[in-house]
C-alpha cells in the first residue's frame, strides 16, 4: 500500500519557522569548537595575521565592576562597516573557504569571542579619520532584544590607537569573560606566544 501524503493546500497553515533557533542557539554555540581561552585568542591572531597585520598586542584585565576582559589590538588592514557586520554574523565572511589561515567559514569572530564572554564589542578603522563600533551581545540575543548585527557606528578610536597601531586597525574586546580565569588566560596566552 502506498500512502499519498494530503496536497499542500490541504495542510493546516503555520507560521514561518525560522531554520535556527536563536535564543537556544546562542547558548548553544558557547559550548562548540573552541576547548581553552587559548584557541579561541589563537583564532582573533589568525584574523589579524589574515588582515596583515604585523603588531598584534593581547591585553587581559581584571576589573572589580566588568571582571575579565581580554583586547587583542591589531595594525592590519581594517574593516569597512560592511565588512564588520560581515565578521560578526555566524557564517558570515569575506574570506569563505580561504585555506590561508585557521578559519574558513565564517564562524571564528563571533563564535570564538562568545565562547569566552558574553559579550564582543569591535572597533575598526581602515583610516584614521573614520572608526566603527559594533557588538553581539549573548544576553540581548538570548533575550530577544537583538535579532539582527547592530549596525556599526561612527566612533572614537581610544586614544593612543593610532600612534600605537598606525592608519588601520582592529580592536576586538571580550567583555563579561565568564568561561575563563585571569591567572589561566595569562598562562594560556604566554604559552603560546
Amino acid at each position: 500500500t502506498v500512502i499519498t501524503p494530503p496536497p499542500f493546500s490541504a495542510l493546516p497553515p503555520r507560521s514561518p519557522s525560522s531554520i535556527v533557533a536563536i535564543e537556544r542557539f546562542i547558548h548553544a554555540t558557547r559550548d562548540s569548537g573552541y576547548k581553552s581561552t587559548g584557541s579561541a585568542i589563537a583564532e582573533l591572531v589568525d584574523n589579524a595575521i589574515q588582515a596583515s597585520a604585523s603588531d598584534i598586542s593581547i591585553a587581559i584585565t581584571n576589573d572589580e565592576r566588568q571582571g575579565i576582559s581580554v583586547e587583542v589590538w591589531d595594525n592590519g588592514s581594517g574593516m569597512t562597516p560592511t565588512t564588520l557586520q560581515e565578521a560578526l554574523r555566524f557564517g558570515g565572511s569575506t574570506r569563505f573557504d580561504d585555506r590561508g589561515g585557521l578559519g574558513r567559514f565564517g564562524m571564528g569572530l563571533p563564535n570564538s569571542s562568545v565562547s569566552q564572554a558574553r559579550r564582543v564589542e569591535v572597533i575598526t578603522w581602515t583610516n584614521k579619520q573614520s572608526a566603527y563600533f559594533s557588538y553581539l551581545d549573548v544576553d540581548e540575543i538570548a533575550s530577544g532584544k537583538t535579532k539582527v548585527i547592530p549596525r556599526p557606528v561612527p566612533t572614537a578610536l581610544p586614544i593612543g590607537a593610532v600612534k600605537k597601531l598606525g592608519p588601520s586597525g582592529t580592536i576586538v574586546r571580550w567583555v563579561r569573560c565568564d568561561r575563563s580565569e585571569e591567572r589561566r588566560v595569562g598562562k594560556e596566552c604566554r604559552s603560546r606566544w
